[in-house]
């Protein structure tokens, strides 16, 4: 008997792969309160989901401030993994990765979906009595060990295919910006940032306003993009002093690499002065816009490949690969890319090379390299202006 046999073919359309771009997670100190224990993590979307937890203004001032003003820049509905720590735990313990109940922790709870982490304590509650806060080069001395700390943990989650970037709270910042550290020299930390300044005075920073600001804009979309708009804060200051007040002293801790707050002449409003890393700035990842880039398309990259895990692979008569199997294999992460990302400007363009002339019949290993253009930046823009006598 004669019939008519239809299948439906798959996999032909380029579905692009979903990264979560601005998901971000945030630690800070905090206590026990209502339905909420210390060191409990939680995915919340709103204030009034952080609230429902029965954590009040009065009981968790330091965590309710942060966590507003995320909400206040990224609006309700924005994914915020949480974290509140007990006062005995200061930000170096938090970026140990080999404490349990620090920033690893929120982390695996998170399984990957957190790309950008703010990890800050508050310093007049950690440091009380007998254990005063001590301030090397200008900021708590624990800021710089948590640096160092959070590029081990940063490490172990890139290792396993859950890169995040991070920034660390600047917190009680003694005024003097030349004895801060230079961070963009000596150091090697792409994977983290270290935020000074708050929208009110005193020792602590506004981690949430940032964190807010990274969850409503492109991976490749640097914090300090003035055409983005003024940020939410409607006060700014750096330590105890406002930022309008201490002047050219806020060029100076942008040039050692750290994010503060810029105003700009005739232009209302506070913005932020950059997004450097701790890292030289010849570092192809020393802008936390470019690290995010990278992050998104590793994450692009693993998720394709990994399906080619133990598949396969047709050889010449040889022993080379196949120029055909090479460039189709090669087209597959190319169009997920330019899908994904060069289609949103992400970044400008992508190439895969997968080189036919490797014995992988010996190694059983395939070696690919893919390359991605990154878009520029307009960061100092330099203009002629003058008069023209269009007779002369």
């Amino acid at each position: 008997m004669g019939s008519v046999s239809i299948n439906l073919s798959n996999g032909q359309l380029g579905a692009v792969l979903q990264t979560n771009d601005g998901i971000t997670g945030l630690i800070t100190t905090g206590t026990t309160e209502g339905a909420y224990t210390v060191g409990d993590t939680i995915l919340i979307t709103g204030l009034a989901d952080f609230m429902g937890h029965g954590i009040t203004i009065a009981g968790n001032a330091f965590a309710y401030k942060q966590v507003k003003e995320f909400y206040d820049e990224a609006g309700a509905g924005s994914k915020l993994y949480l974290m509140l720590v007990p006062v005995t735990m200061k930000v170096n313990q938090i970026a140990d990765k080999t404490n349990a109940n620090g920033a690893e922790k929120l982390l695996l709870f998170a399984n990957g979906q957190i790309k950008v982490l703010g990890i800050l304590t508050d310093d007049n509650a950690v440091y009380l009595g007998g254990s005063p806060v001590v301030i090397t080069n200008g900021l708590n001395a624990d800021v710089s060990t948590a640096v160092t700390n959070m590029a081990a943990l940063a490490l172990d989650r890139f290792q396993a295919q859950q890169p995040f970037r991070c920034i660390i709270g600047g917190t009680s910042y003694t005024g003097v910006a030349t004895a801060l550290t230079d961070v963009t020299s000596g150091t090697s930390n792409n994977r983290t940032s270290v935020l000074i300044g708050d929208s009110v005075s005193g020792e602590a920073v506004c981690m949430g306003l940032l964190l807010g600001r990274i969850a409503v804009i492109p991976v490749q979309r640097k914090i300090s993009r003035v055409r983005t708009g003024a940020l939410t804060n409607q006060s700014a200051y750096v330590g105890v002093l406002s930022a309008t007040a201490i002047g050219a002293n806020l060029s100076v801790i942008a040039s050692k690499g750290y994010i503060t707050f810029i105003t700009y002449p005739n232009i209302s409003g506070y913005y932020f002065s950059g997004d450097d890393t701790c890292s030289s700035v010849d570092d192809d990842y020393h802008f936390l816009a470019r690290g995010r880039v990278i992050d998104k398309a590793h994450l692009l990259t693993y998720a394709t490949f990994v399906q080619e895990i133990d598949d396969e692979v047709l050889v010449n008569t040889d022993g080379t690969l196949d120029a055909g199997f090479c460039k189709w294999l090669g087209r597959q992460i190319e169009n997920q890319i330019n899908n994904t990302m060069t289609a949103n400007k992400e970044i400008s363009n992508v190439a895969c090379y997968i080189d036919p002339m490797q014995n992988i019949i010996s190694t059983s290993q395939l070696n690919i390299v893919l390359k991605i253009t990154p878009v520029g930046y307009a960061s100092d823009i330099e203009i002629i202006l003058g008069f023209t006598n269009p007779l002369v």
